[in-house]
């Protein structure tokens, strides 16, 4: 297979229609967090700071929740300077997983994801994968990649146990990478999950970016002790997941706050 479908390795064509693609979505995107809509960051220095001065070849996983279908990309459109889009090929631009079954399910729309730095996930069928391997490909290069941990869109905001894929990424990287937790408030107002699934203006969302969480020392402590990789990743996922919801309560009194205000 070629590289539209499935290489991370960017040759000249696919840099070009990636730039064309990540800049067309990513300032689409931007007109909604931004420009449609008011989009409130809490933290954003600490994602900068991650983003960009984290050791070289050091991995960035970020981990945040999803309550509607444009959380990726109008999240990112929100958070990221315009110019980011126009070099994709660059680690200052996300690679994320989409289910295969909705995402990829048409050779257009493969194309299209494809070229926006989405890989395909097939949900249910383990963290063992085979574009697990890839991503871990990628993170392994230093690259930055964005994960749902819900697995899915969480319509009705409950509790979710976090999927162990997360986990398994973070044992199996040969370094370590760092996960910076966010969440956000807002986006299923933008475009809401039920018909006619219309993108609406004048909305308020708001992200809130938590602390970074390393895992260098927990990683090596829990090999030392020659845990099963199941115990591992569980283990790994349940402190992602402990910092998760806390951020959660946090982001929910942020994000009411921001409703209430009049400008």
């Amino acid at each position: 297979m070629n590289d539209w479908t499935v290489s991370t390795k960017f040759s000249k064509k696919w840099r070009l229609a990636s730039s064309f693609v990540s800049f067309v979505v990513g300032y689409t995107s931007h007109l909604f967090a931004k420009r449609f809509n008011k989009t409130k960051i809490i933290n954003i220095e600490i994602f900068k700071k991650i983003l960009h001065d984290r050791p070289k070849g050091k991995p960035l996983i970020t981990v945040c929740n999803h309550d509607s279908c444009c959380d990726d990309p109008v999240v990112f459109g929100a958070i990221l300077p315009l110019s980011t889009f126009l070099t994709p090929e660059k680690p200052t631009l996300r690679w994320t997983l989409a289910a295969k079954e909705i995402c990829f399910s048409q050779p257009f729309h493969s194309l299209v994801f494809r070229l926006g730095k989405v890989l395909p996930i097939v949900r249910g069928d383990g963290v063992y994968q085979p574009i697990m391997n890839q991503v871990l490909d990628d993170l392994n290069k230093g690259d930055w990649v964005h994960i749902f941990p819900e697995g899915k869109v969480n319509e009705k905001k409950e509790y979710i146990r976090l999927k162990w894929g997360v986990g398994r990424l973070v044992a199996d990287a040969k370094i370590t990478p760092v996960v910076l937790p966010f969440y956000h408030y807002g986006f299923d107002d933008i475009l809401p999950n039920k018909q006619p699934y219309r993108p609406q203006m004048g909305q308020k969302a708001t992200i809130v970016f938590g602390e970074p969480i390393y895992f260098d020392d927990m990683v090596r402590n829990l090999k030392e002790k020659q845990l099963s990789a199941i115990e591992i990743r569980r283990q790994i996922t349940n402190k992602i997941e402990e910092e998760f919801y806390k951020l959660k309560e946090y982001a929910r009194s942020f994000h009411e706050d921001h409703v209430k205000q009049i400008k």
